[in-house]
């Protein structure tokens, strides 16, 4: 039997039968058990309150490496793929009490890879053809009010600093929010960050937050405390033991406007105090010592045009997210649950190594064309200094993007980043190669375009 779908006059979706219309009397046996069935509710059902949402992605890319460094395993210098991100969301409201669930549930997010996809569960299939990944959780945490205070209990999406500590990551979580004021609150908070095997804590890695954020006149400044507890010390290092072993993180930022002409944010990472050894004397990786990074960004507008430039720089292999906007889509620029296959090269990756240092100079000019159109064009200079070879490379970057309403984005990205004898490639998941394969792009340009779509509503 043929359905049709429609909407009534809530927006919601009916389904209508192409078969002759019902009688009356199975109309009404119908409308009695609709009715018997809501009047079953009990008056704590009816007082819950239901949001619905759903997110989609879809990426082409086509990506050119330097032949003489290809990531291990590799046959071509060139690489086209597509990928797509599907996740459905569902959160709950209890109006009596304040408490509230939040869902969302990763349909889908791979990239295509043919009729086979390997099956997470390692479990056999119904589907011998065409089979399917496991459905994984994205996001599913309860939020209980108690007076001013909330607390958040589960796997939570968090960001910080812009972007540049941690940015669209997913945690397993327990936090405390302290307001203090209308402008100023603390933040209290546990990460279980690894546990992967029972009764053997060398591979533990918990930590503890305490954070505090404020308003202060156009400003929005914050400090964070980060505390990794210390499970093992010693030589070692992934993936028996958790790397990040006693290390005491410090991340800060403002964030505001000066007068009404001129943006700017500022901010930095400091880790430090690691105990897990590497085996490589001298390396002091896993932030055995003092490891900065910083970042300052500045922006105007000049009529259509929104001008800026950026200065970020890590020193002693300080880190920065994966996910900060490096204004280059192939360097970082590549959140960690929403991850980009046009980005190449990871900026504050080396987990302190000692006299790695990088800079980033860039400045971009975007053009708002229409209330829907813009043009946006970047060009800068990266710096790459890894104790042994010193190298620059020029960056160049140029995005079309288009709004089309408030649910559908599409855009273009077209960068290219010269060569670097100092400077390894790093991939990711959805690329399909990861930083670790540290592939060399010493004697040509590197180049990356991806055209996107995302829906959500």
């Amino acid at each position: 039997m043929a359905l049709k779908w429609t909407k009534d006059a809530q927006g919601a979706l009916n389904s209508h039968s192409d078969q002759p219309r019902l009688s009356k009397l199975t109309k009404a046996i119908g409308m009695a058990a609709v009715f018997g069935a809501t009047a079953a509710l009990s008056p704590m059902a009816q007082a819950i309150k239901t949001d619905f949402g759903l997110e989609y992605r879809a990426t082409a890319f086509a990506n050119q490496l330097d032949e003489d460094g290809l990531p291990a395993g590799a046959t071509d210098d060139s690489d086209t793929g597509f990928g797509h991100l599907i996740r459905v969301k569902s959160n709950f409201l209890d109006e009596d009490t304040g408490i509230s669930v939040y869902t969302s549930v990763e349909v889908a997010g791979d990239r295509w890879v043919g009729d086979n996809h390997p099956n997470a569960t390692g479990t056999p299939s119904y589907n011998s053809s065409s089979r399917g990944d496991s459905v994984r959780l994205d996001l599913g945490y309860v939020q209980i009010p108690v007076g001013h205070t909330v607390f958040r209990v589960g796997r939570q999406a968090t960001s910080y600093n812009n972007c540049f500590l941690v940015c669209d990551d997913r945690r397993d979580r327990i936090l405390m929010v302290q307001p203090f004021s209308k402008t100023t609150s603390m933040v209290l908070g546990y990460d279980r960050r690894s546990d992967a095997t029972p009764y053997s804590n060398v591979d533990n890695g918990d930590m503890s937050l305490l954070g505090v954020t404020s308003k202060i006149s156009d400003w929005d400044a914050s400090l964070l405390w980060v505390q990794w507890y210390n499970n093992y010390e010693g030589a070692g290092g992934p993936p028996t033991q958790y790397p990040l072993s006693n290390v005491t993180l410090f991340s800060g930022y403002l964030d505001g406007s000066i007068g009404e002409a001129l943006n700017m944010a500022v901010g930095f990472n400091v880790f430090t105090n690691g105990n897990v050894e590497t085996g490589t004397p001298g390396d002091d990786r896993f932030f055995q010592e003092d490891a900065p990074s910083a970042y300052l960004r500045l922006g105007t507008n000049v009529g259509i045009v929104d001008l800026g430039v950026q200065y970020a720089a890590t020193r002693d292999g300080g880190l920065i997210s994966p996910g900060f906007d490096t204004w280059s889509s192939l360097i970082n620029s590549n959140p960690e649950a929403t991850q980009s296959a046009s980005s190449l090269y990871r900026m504050g990756g080396t987990l302190g190594r000692k006299d790695f240092d990088e800079d980033l100079l860039i400045g971009r000019a975007k053009f708002n064309l229409t209330p829907k159109f813009s043009i946006t064009g970047a060009v800068g200079q990266l710096s790459v200094d890894n104790g042994t070879v010193d190298d620059d490379s020029m960056v160049y970057d140029l995005q079309f993007a288009y709004q089309a309403n408030k649910s559908l984005r599409t855009w273009l990205s077209v960068g290219m980043m010269e060569e670097n004898e100092a400077g390894t490639l790093a991939g990711n998941d959805l690329l399909g190669f990861g930083p670790s394969d540290g592939g060399s792009f010493a004697n040509d340009d590197v180049k990356a375009a991806s055209l996107n779509m995302s829906v959500s509503f």
